[in-house]
C-alpha cells in the first residue's frame, strides 16, 4: 500500500480524543503526508446525558498543534474558506472528518469528505446512534461514508457490524464499538483505491435520531440486557 499518498485531516483547534487517535492511527500505519486543519473551536457547555457512552479524556496531555509536531504533520490553523481554497489547489488522495462540526453544503459537495459514523447505516442515523440501536434493537456497528448535506447519508466506503458477547456490559461494548470506528476511518485511506462503484446510503429507513431524551436514557442498561439476548450469539436482522 502506498503510504505516500496525502491525507487532510479536519479537525478543531482544540484537542479532542477523535483527533488524537485519528492522528496517532495514522502515524501508526505509516502515512507521513497528513496536513491537519484546524478549524476555530466555539465553547458550548455540553449536555451532561445519563449515560456517556464515547470516550472523552485525551489519550495525551498534548493540544493538537504540539502532536502534529511530534508527529511531523502539517498543522494549518484554518477557516472554513480558507480550508476550502486549499482543498481546490490541493491534491488530496482522502480528507478525513476528525472532530469537526457539521460543514457546509458547499464543501460536502465540491469535495469527498470522509466520516465515521458509529452507526450501522442506514439503520440508525443521526445522534446517540449507539443508545438508539439498542433502544431500538437495531444493529450495532460502524459506517464509514462519504458524506453529502443529508445527515449520515452520502456513498458508502466500507462498515462492520459488531459482534457482542453474553458477557459484555453497556459500557465494555461502546469502548470495542469506538475503538472499531477510529479503526475503520484510518483504514478508509487503504479501501478506498480498492472501489469500483460507489453505493447509496438510503435515508428511506427512518428520520434522522436527535439526542436521547433522559426519560428513555433510564431504561438503557435494561434494554441492553435484552439486546443481549437476541444479538450475543451472533444473530442478525
Amino acid at each position: 500500500m502506498n503510504k505516500k499518498q496525502r491525507i487532510a485531516v479536519i479537525s478543531y483547534d482544540y484537542p479532542t480524543r477523535k483527533t488524537q487517535e485519528v492522528l496517532l492511527r495514522l502515524k501508526g500505519k505509516g502515512y507521513s503526508q497528513v496536513d491537519v486543519y484546524a478549524l476555530p473551536f466555539v465553547y458550548r457547555k455540553p449536555l451532561q446525558p445519563l449515560v456517556v457512552h464515547r470516550p472523552a479524556e485525551l489519550l495525551l496531555a498534548l493540544d493538537n498543534e504540539e502532536l502534529s509536531h511530534h508527529l511531523q504533520y502539517q498543522y494549518i490553523r484554518a477557516t472554513l474558506e480558507s480550508m476550502a481554497s486549499a482543498f481546490y489547489s490541493e491534491s488530496y488522495e482522502a480528507i478525513l472528518i476528525a472532530g469537526a462540526g457539521l460543514l457546509p453544503e458547499n464543501i460536502v459537495t465540491d469535495f469527498r469528505i470522509i466520516n465515521s459514523h458509529p452507526g450501522y447505516l442506514p439503520y440508525v442515523r443521526g445522534l446517540d446512534a449507539v443508545k438508539w440501536a439498542v433502544y431500538e434493537k437495531l444493529p450495532l456497528g460502524v459506517t464509514v461514508h462519504w458524506v453529502n448535506k443529508e445527515a449520515d447519508a452520502g456513498f458508502l466506503i466500507t462498515q462492520q457490524k459488531l459482534e457482542l458477547s453474553l458477557q459484555d456490559t453497556f459500557h465494555t461494548m461502546c469502548f470495542r464499538l469506538w475503538n472499531m470506528e477510529m479503526q475503520l476511518l484510518v483504514d478508509s485511506v487503504e479501501i478506498i483505491p480498492t472501489l469500483t462503484e460507489p453505493v447509496a446510503l438510503s435515508t428511506d429507513f427512518g428520520e434522522s435520531h436527535r439526542r436521547m431524551p433522559k426519560e428513555k436514557e433510564q431504561e438503557l442498561y435494561t434494554r441492553f440486557e435484552e439486546y443481549k439476548k437476541i444479538f450475543a450469539k451472533g444473530e442478525s436482522l
